[in-house]
């Protein structure tokens, strides 16, 4: 008797045509084209499939499975067992086949299957898990990706329906991929709102919100993106310092002064650290009100932590002083700032700045005047020769070099009396301020 069926086994070709012309559209309940539904031959055709199956005779299987589906898709379990092993059947054939055609041809077979089989099931009583279906959908038109390449953008959508179905069943990959699907297709609202899900469905997982968070950050890019952004995560983590001081830094930099004053309010009020005092007081000093920037870069030093800033503190106070024309208090803070770190030196190129303005604040250009370019330049060299990044190094070899032309000339070093090497100190008028010596050149 198993030599009469296999006699009926199909060829290669056959069964393409077959494939192609097959309607699983046909009700279960109908008896194949090939033979008569009969119950007495149920446990044969079952175990005629199942044995050239479990041996990958895919081929010749096929015709015995066809006949369990139409006539007793249930046998023997009640459950989706036979209709998984169809969609395995055509994967089998499919990976068989060198032809790219042939292996197209199996595989839109099985995806029929998806799409077909779970109405088949529910009409015929069957028990199965709809998550299963759609979600091994989606996993095969993306194991298939090079064979079924036009069909790769409906993967996203379809893990979609699987995570609608049960969120909870699904890793934190495929909650990447469904992200990265929307994002792709420039549909930015509904990856947000789709974030805004997992975000509630996984509040626990910190795997989850750490790929949540990463892919916000991606997502606004331009200035007013990254605000309305930052503005949703604050309004949901007002604790969050970090979010506040971008958030802040955004308002300035966009010239949002209005909000960001009032955010700085806010937020001081209620969480305040030694970053936001800073950024809030180089608002204050950028705005010109140097009292209350003066005030805040203090209170900042004064805060658990705020000391680890000392030389950006001091450097900007210094910074408040010079606009407003003390340049002894500015020399003063600058000062303070290399003190806290030798290595920023900024603040000898700013020692260096404040003696070349009072210079130019002293109303004045006679040899004594001129002398005062020396112990600027002494201060650019200092910097030039102990910084250790090229850009600094480069930034007071051009100091020196702009204001070299302003030294006194050899006929003002003879008329004073002044030799090279010799130590000359500049305390005097306008200048009593400075008290430090400097070298003739």
């Amino acid at each position: 008797m198993r030599n009469l069926y296999k006699n009926r086994s199909l060829t290669l070709s056959s069964l393409l045509l077959l494939g192609a012309t097959w309607s699983l559209m046909a009700s279960f309940n109908t008896a194949s084209a090939q033979t008569a539904c009969n119950t007495d031959d149920i446990p044969m055709n079952y175990s005629l499939y199942a044995e050239d199956f479990k041996n990958g005779g895919y081929e010749s299987a096929l015709p015995y499975l066809r006949w369990i589906l139409n006539c007793a898709p249930a046998y023997p379990t009640k459950s989706d067992r036979n209709f998984k092993r169809y969609v395995e059947l055509f994967e089998g054939l499919a990976s068989a086949s060198d032809d790219a055609t042939v292996r197209r041809s199996f595989l839109d077979s099985a995806l029929v299957a998806y799409n077909t089989f779970p109405e088949k099931m529910t009409s015929a009583g069957i028990t199965y898990e709809i998550f299963d279906w759609t979600f091994n959908k989606a996993r095969f038109l993306q194991e298939h990706g090079e064979d079924m390449a036009d069909l790769q953008g409906e993967v996203g959508r379809v893990y979609l329906e699987a995570y609608e179905l049960d969120h909870s069943q699904l890793q934190n990959y495929y909650i990447n991929f469904i992200i990265y699907d929307m994002v792709s297709k420039d549909n930015k609202a509904d990856a947000v709102e789709f974030m805004d899900r997992v975000e509630v469905d996984y509040a626990g997982n910190a795997e989850v919100l750490g790929t949540i968070e990463s892919w916000r950050g991606q997502l606004f890019t331009s200035p007013g993106e990254r605000i309305s952004f930052l503005e949703s995560r604050v309004e949901k983590d007002p604790t969050d310092s970090d979010l506040q001081a971008e958030l802040l830094q955004l308002y300035m930099d966009e010239k949002m002064r209005d909000r960001a004053y009032e955010l700085a309010d806010k937020v001081m009020q209620n969480t305040p650290t030694p970053r936001l005092y800073r950024t809030v007081a180089k608002m204050r000093l950028d705005d010109g009100d140097t009292v209350d920037a003066i005030r805040l870069y203090n209170e900042s030093l004064e805060m658990p932590g705020g000391a680890d800033a000392a030389k950006e503190v001091y450097f900007n106070i210094g910074i408040a002083h010079q606009q407003e024309g003390r340049l002894a208090n500015a020399r003063t803070q600058f000062q303070q700032s290399f003190r806290a770190d030798p290595t920023y030196v900024q603040a000898l190129i700013a020692i260096g700045d404040l003696y070349v303005t009072s210079v130019q604040g002293c109303g004045s250009f006679e040899r004594e005047d001129r002398a005062v370019y020396w112990l600027a330049a002494d201060y650019f060299d200092r910097a030039a020769g102990t910084s250790s990044l090229e850009a600094f190094k480069s930034q007071a070899r051009n100091r020196v070099s702009s204001i070299r032309r302003f030294f006194p000339t050899a006929e003002d070093k003879f008329f004073k009396s002044w030799n090279p090497g010799d130590k000359y100190a500049i305390d005097y008028g306008c200048y009593s301020w400075i008290g430090e010596s400097t070298t003739v050149r």
